[in-house]
């Protein structure tokens, strides 16, 4: 009898003492301040976080988050060298960053991990005049390889954009210092600049990355009778193996058919995705409710911004360029969404 009573206390005693069970306590015990590290005051990151933060906020009085002004090529950086706690990253620049690829780094950052993704996508849009003859990169590329002179706008020197562009253009052999060599013209030119530069013809060809529908890509197919260029399968896998671009497996790598005039057939390109970025030496506890809370209210998470729409939390883990943080990592397990 007094066995039994024995047994019978010690599987009270373990149940109720947590770390004796085998299931950790994750719960925020006690106050803590954290900075996010967003975009520019006032624009769509600064006001997506903070609306993110406040959620956080009201799920657990103990966790206060702070919204700070940043960018996508600073914010890994930052993150990285615990300037600031986590915050908005795309999954190109994160690993361009993590390792330190310039021309955009100098040297690595290895301290940054993700949350989780996709909060935003963006697609490369390689456009080009109908009447060149060209719907996909290998025929730009044979033209540019053949000595053919063609005109260019490209994103401009000192963004991410071009470093992406031209791991692009070096999948298929070619890159911006051949066209010059051919006796063509690149111009390195804003988005708003690309637009007039194809209007009036200066340009043949255009390079740019922006989220569905593009406004300048828009405003280019209805001046001239265009055509988007298409890169292969074995182009959008290196990009998604070099620089945590989207896998044609997330459905995501393409402009859907009629996004743009004229355009009736999906068109497969370079996909980069926004994902919610943390340094590695905040808690586990702090990392696991953070993405708890964003998992768990959805429905008032894509009231904050229609972009959130993208994050699915069975796939959060998923869509990411950098490793998870280990506190992320367990919830998505403990949730059954990581096997």
């Amino acid at each position: 009898m007094k066995k039994v009573l024995f047994v019978l206390a010690l599987v009270l005693i373990l149940g109720l003492l947590p770390g004796l069970s085998g299931a950790a306590d994750y719960s925020v015990k006690k106050p803590a301040t954290l900075t996010w590290v967003a975009g520019g005051v006032g624009g769509g990151w600064y006001v997506q976080a903070g609306g993110i933060a406040r959620m956080i906020a009201e799920q657990e009085p103990n966790l206060v988050i702070k919204v700070v002004p940043g960018g996508g090529v600073v914010n890994p950086v930052r993150v990285s060298k615990h300037k600031d706690d986590l915050g908005w990253g795309i999954t190109f620049v994160d690993k361009m960053a993590l390792k330190g690829l310039a021309p955009v780094y100098k040297k690595p950052n290895p301290d940054v991990r993700s949350l989780g993704g996709i909060f935003g996508i963006y697609h490369i849009h390689a456009l080009g005049a109908a009447d060149s003859g060209v719907t996909t990169m290998a025929q730009l590329a044979d033209k540019i390889k053949a000595g053919e002179k063609i005109r260019v706008a490209a994103p401009m020197k000192g963004t991410s954009d071009l470093p992406l562009m031209k791991t692009i253009l070096g999948f298929y052999g070619i890159s911006f210092k051949d066209i010059e060599k051919a006796g063509g013209k690149v111009f390195n030119a804003v988005y708003a600049d690309m637009v007039n530069l194809y209007k009036d013809k200066h340009v043949d060809f255009v390079f740019t990355h922006l989220g569905l529908p593009g406004a300048a890509i828009t405003e280019m197919t209805v001046s001239r009778d265009s055509r988007l260029i298409s890169l292969s399968d074995a182009c959008i896998d290196y990009l998604n193996k070099e620089l945590g671009t989207l896998s044609r497996d997330s459905g995501r790598s393409l402009i859907p058919k009629g996004t743009y005039k004229g355009q009736e057939k999906d068109i497969p390109t370079v996909v980069s995705a926004g994902e919610l970025i943390i340094n590695k030496e905040v808690p586990d506890n702090i990392a696991y409710t953070i993405i708890k809370i964003i998992c768990e209210n959805t429905d008032e998470l894509y009231k904050i911004n229609p972009a959130n729409k993208n994050f699915l939390p069975e796939t959060g883990w998923k869509n990411v360029a950098l490793p998870l943080h280990p506190g992320a990592e367990q919830y998505y397990r403990d949730a059954g969404f990581l096997k």
